[in-house]
């Protein structure tokens, strides 16, 4: 029975593989070693392997610096890890020297199953081929422009071709690059131009689906009814384009890949539709009508005339309009209920009680103040002079008034008049 020992990075991904068959391995950064660690924290002679009498592997540390620390153990998960001087090699056992980690097996350990291939494998290795990525970039590009210059209506002006191309062709360079740096972190392999090959492949759906759905808004009106299938489209496109790259670039198993591929985008994209299906019955000014300008070719139902248009725009508010008539009716006035016995007695002496002492007050300060003014207007058409006003001690501005000119009265004074005699 031989002793395989796999140098593995943290991903558990193998670097260098050796077979122990002698009696004696020798493990550190001297080249003098059975196995040369590139290492700066493994001591020249870090460790050895001896082969006991028993027919067992024994793993001694050689007075390291940094010691030898156990991991655990991938078949038996109560082994602690913890720093080791000495120890019986069990199969699955990982073992840290310096930075470096090994993983020591038996030759004779029983391996799983092997994991069968994904049916995308094959798909995934043709879009891996940069001509092809390189193309679907290119057919991108081409398409949003198409798309922009038959929706643009006035003359189409060549920084808006750059700026929309530069825009989609460096927003998929961006997304194929960030994949491509994890899927190197992660799992040691970029698959760059098959992160690109995918987005340029959603993109392009996405593009002629923003076409479709114009030519259905051109023809009948649907403009709610396009927002909705547009959360239906990127409900299936966001999924599919997140579940590729994290099986490219990430370790997930099955389960939580098909967990992050559809709990983000549903999640963002409810959120939207909740917004969306919030603001539907909301009212606007502006009628659900199409703007959309193409051309007569695209046109695939009979244009209404413009009479009838006009004739059925009330229908577009949903608000009823109602001829004004000349000779409108009067508002009912409001009629008391009729009351009998002692509960109309008692209303009447509560109002009197109430309604005697205001009208009392009422007629004394009009008839005081309605005299007052009599005898203003009396003096003023007689030509009387007013009283001498005396200066104050601390105006002395104010001095002694002479005669004043009578004016004429006016119909505040009149009013006065009024109602002095009816409280008389």
């Amino acid at each position: 029975m031989a002793l395989i020992i796999e140098e593995i990075n943290r991903s558990h991904r193998v670097h260098a593989r050796y077979r122990m068959e002698d009696d004696r391995l020798t493990v550190g950064r001297g080249y003098d070693n059975d196995i040369i660690l590139e290492d700066v924290h493994a001591d020249a002679h870090h460790a050895e392997i001896r082969l006991g009498e028993d027919g067992c592997y024994y793993l001694h540390d050689l007075n390291s610096v940094n010691g030898t620390q156990l991991l655990g153990n991938l078949h038996d998960k109560s082994i602690k890890p913890g720093a080791v001087s000495e120890r019986m090699i069990e199969s699955g056992d990982l073992v840290q020297f310096g930075k470096t980690h090994l993983r020591l097996s038996h030759s004779e350990a029983a391996l799983p199953e092997a994991v069968p291939l994904h049916s995308l494998e094959s798909f995934f290795a043709g879009l891996s081929h940069p001509a092809g990525a390189i193309g679907l970039l290119l057919a991108v590009a081409l398409c949003t422009l198409l798309v922009s210059y038959l929706g643009y209506a006035r003359n189409y002006e060549w920084t808006i071709a750059v700026n929309l191309l530069s825009g989609s062709v460096i927003g998929l360079l961006v997304y194929a690059g960030a994949w491509a740096f994890i899927g190197r972190v992660v799992r040691h392999e970029t698959h760059f131009f098959t992160h690109l090959s995918i987005a340029a492949l959603g993109a392009l759906v996405f593009t002629g689906w923003e076409w479709l759905s114009s030519l259905l808004n051109y023809n009948f009106a649907m403009a709610n009814t396009t927002s909705m299938l547009d959360f239906l489209v990127l409900a299936i496109l966001l999924p599919a384009m997140l579940w590729c790259a994290c099986y490219l670039a990430t370790n997930l198993s099955r389960g939580w890949r098909w967990a992050a591929a559809l709990v983000l985008p549903w999640g963002f994209l409810g959120l939207g539709l909740a917004e969306e299906i919030g603001s539907l019955n909301d009212f606007s000014e502006i009628p659900e009508i199409s703007t959309e300008l193409k051309y007569d070719d695209l046109l695939l139902r009979k244009p209404v005339p413009m009479k009838q248009f006009i004739a059925s725009s009330p229908t577009l508010f949903d608000i009823p309009i109602e001829k004004r008539t000349k000779n409108r009716k009067k508002p009912m006035r409001r009629q008391s209920l009729p009351t009998t016995g002692k509960v109309t007695q008692r209303r009447q002496n509560h109002e009197q009680s109430i309604l005697e002492p205001r009208a009392r007050k009422a007629g004394t300060l009009c008839a005081g103040r309605a005299a007052a003014r009599a005898q203003v207007d009396q003096a003023q058409y007689q030509r009387k002079p007013l009283p001498a006003v005396t200066a104050r001690p601390g105006n002395p501005r104010r001095r002694t008034a002479g005669r004043c000119p009578a004016p004429l009265p006016g119909p505040r004074v009149l009013r006065a008049a009024r109602g002095h005699c009816r409280a008389l």
